[in-house]
């Protein structure tokens, strides 16, 4: 009888034991699917802003062949009525400026003549 009560006394002392790394593991698990989640979040977020950045991209490069369009069709424009010295003032330097949110966009692209 007393054996047995060793025996008893030690399976509870195992089933306790295990018990708490029963709970350990799950406490892990829990904080591991927390982190999981966590990250889902933080990466649909990065994926959203950088959805946005490549709109912003496309926007900005259809401005930007307009420009060039523009461009080169005052550029046409002066050379055809001022002849060789409209050739001599034609490079021109493009300098981007920052898009402002707001009812009136700003222009994207400046010329300055050199």
């Amino acid at each position: 009888s007393s054996q047995l009560e060793k025996e008893v006394a030690g399976l509870r002392e195992k089933i306790h034991h295990l018990d708490d790394m029963l709970k350990s593991q799950q406490r892990k698990v829990r904080q591991m699917i927390e982190q999981l989640q966590n990250s889902k979040s933080v990466i649909q977020a990065k994926d959203a802003a950088i959805q946005e950045l490549k709109e912003r991209v496309s926007y900005l490069e259809a401005e930007n062949l307009e420009m060039h369009d523009r461009i080169e069709h005052l550029i046409e424009k002066q050379v055809s009525r001022g002849g060789s010295s409209a050739r001599a003032r034609s490079k021109s330097e493009y300098v981007s400026s920052k898009r402002l949110p707001g009812p009136k966009p700003l222009p994207l692209i400046r010329v300055v003549e050199t």
